[in-house]
């Protein structure tokens, strides 16, 4: 009776240690070399990130707000459908046409330098015109071992990797971190890079920040199969082990 006892304990140790993946496969950012390390842990590390700026490009969709403090009456540039702001999409020029205004070209500009053109040529026809521009057609893809895959708009053009994991859920417990891809349409070409999500290294990397269609694809941890196969074969044994004990204390009474 007590080495049966024993016996499924040990088993149950075994299911428990398969089931348990190391936790260096499942924190985020690991500190590689602090740069000061303190009881209180106020600075673990400072790294300075490779902060891209977003240039507006041909047939980008943009939402276009301007305000201003012309009367409503001479304001041709007023509220659309009872909004103040309207969609507009880059022409494979880069460039957007306003009423009475004409065309703005504002392909190849940031989102901050489109905004002060744009107030630049509002502010002939317009008293304190203010301008808001929002990039419409920010998406990328996030496919894999994440609690929801799919496809997400941003409005910030300065999204990154760990955020676009963030609004997909974050990484299943089957994640394989190390081996992120990132797919990038770069002149007509698919490139794939390999990012880390596990090392600190990631902040100072290039592809850190993302572009419109990013791909992200989150693979499984290479184990994961054959740590099912072992759990069921486990399982099973479990059980045969469990009724054949119990089929023993009856038989012994």
């Amino acid at each position: 009776m007590s080495n049966i006892i024993k016996s499924f304990l040990f088993i149950v140790v075994v299911i428990s240690s398969f089931s348990c993946a190391p936790n260096r496969k499942l924190n985020y950012i690991q500190d590689q070399q602090a740069d000061i390390v303190n009881e209180k842990n106020e600075l673990v590390k400072t790294i300075v990130l490779k902060e891209p700026e977003y240039t507006l490009r041909p047939n980008d969709r943009i939402l276009v707000g301007i305000f201003s403090l012309t009367e409503d009456k001479f304001n041709f540039l007023g509220k659309t459908d009872g909004k103040p702001e309207f969609e507009a999409k880059l022409d494979s020029q880069g460039q957007i046409e306003l009423p009475v205004i004409g065309i703005i070209k504002v392909g190849g500009l940031s989102v901050d330098r489109a905004e002060k053109k744009i107030k630049s040529a509002t502010g002939e026809y317009l008293k304190s015109p203010r301008v808001i521009v929002k990039v419409l057609n920010f998406n990328f893809t996030v496919m894999g071992e994440v609690t929801r895959q799919g496809t997400y708009n941003v409005v910030d053009p300065k999204v990154n990797v760990l955020e676009a994991i963030g609004q997909a859920g974050g990484l299943t417990e089957f994640a394989d971190g190390e081996n992120i891809k990132l797919v990038r349409n770069e002149g007509g070409k698919a490139r794939v890079y390999k990012l880390n999500v596990l090392e600190d290294n990631l902040l100072l990397s290039d592809k850190f920040f993302l572009q419109p269609n990013d791909i992200i694809l989150v693979n499984q941890l290479k184990n994961r199969s054959q740590n099912q196969q072992r759990l069921s074969t486990i399982s099973l044994l479990v059980s045969i082990i469990t009724s054949l004990g119990f089929v023993i204390i009856q038989a012994t009474r």
